[in-house]
């Protein structure tokens, strides 16, 4: 009987998930899920199902990959690629408007000001 290891997954994750279990000799297959990308499409998400008997092998690549997936990547600067920016505190008005639905953050090390 098959059971889903990981659901709600892009493809690149679904890939790299897929990948991981295949070096730990762990048989998968990817499906989609989750609601049609297009009335009548496939599901825009993808999960992986393996066999009930390798869900022991398969739990510490699981587990590793879900810690990965969901710590924050670090934000980095677009210009000098330094770690550490800020919010920025006092935003002029038309700032505001442009980027409105955003938070602007500003460098340490370039005073670049950048959305995210």
């Amino acid at each position: 009987m098959l059971t889903p290891a990981a659901q709600f997954l892009t493809y690149t994750e679904a890939v790299t998930l897929y990948n991981l279990l295949k070096e730990a000799e762990v048989d998968a297959l990817v499906k989609t899920c989750g609601p049609p990308s297009f009335p009548f499409g496939d599901g825009m998400y993808y999960q992986l199902l393996i066999e009930e008997a390798d869900v022991p092998l398969a739990q510490e690549t699981v587990e590793a990959f879900e810690l990965q997936r969901a710590t924050p990547k670090a934000v980095r600067c677009p210009r000098c690629r330094a770690e550490g920016a800020e919010p920025l505190t006092r935003v002029p008005w038309w700032k505001k408007l442009l980027y409105a639905g955003t938070t602007l953050l500003k460098c340490p090390k370039c005073n670049a000001v950048f959305p995210v």
